[in-house]
């Protein structure tokens, strides 16, 4: 409940930054919008017994983005969400190519803090493991009208490496709504 009224809390801020924006500057506003997503993660990790185990792990994703412009061929795409089912949170920047007006490819890179029960990750070299990892995305967006999209990610939270060393790995395509 608490990560909903911070996404609502935000959605209100950037929005009416949005809005003042536009008076003062006399062109066009950002863009804040609220996305939903079903996520299709394959996690590779160590369960309780020691044993390797891959499993293909439903997740669903509730997040809010910001669209910038930053000319007229690219714009720069902020988000921030949690997901549920596989537990994590994130925040991320995408930069997009825009094929038409409504329609964006974008790659980009985010922090992430995941904080699932079956993500144990282990230090190396003596330190102590951190649950926050750097990753990638990219995409499509396209959007069907005024308030409605669709968007199509591919995420790598962990890369996989090797099994002999310990190394889990994260990664997974989701599909959602955006809604403006």
């Amino acid at each position: 409940m608490k990560k909903l009224i911070l996404i609502l809390t935000a959605f209100c801020f950037f929005n009416s930054n949005a809005q003042i924006g536009y008076k003062l500057k006399n062109e066009k506003p950002s863009s804040t919008n609220i996305f939903a997503e079903v996520s299709m993660l394959e996690v590779e990790y160590f369960d309780n017994n020691g044993e390797f185990t891959a499993e293909n792990i439903s997740s669903y994703i509730l997040g809010l983005s910001s669209t910038f412009e930053l000319n007229n061929r690219f714009d720069l795409i902020g988000s921030f969400g949690f997901s549920e089912g596989f537990s994590y949170n994130f925040a991320t920047s995408n930069l997009a190519l825009k094929l038409s007006d409504n329609f964006h490819l974008f790659y980009g890179a985010g922090v992430y803090y995941l904080d699932d029960y079956r993500w144990q990750p282990t230090g190396s070299n003596g330190n102590e493991p951190s649950r926050y990892d750097f990753g990638m995305n990219m995409g499509l967006q396209l959007e069907l009208g005024q308030y409605l999209g669709l968007i199509m990610r591919y995420n790598i939270l962990e890369e996989k490496e090797e099994e002999a060393i310990g190394s889990m790995s994260i990664n997974g395509l989701s599909f959602g709504l955006i809604l403006r």
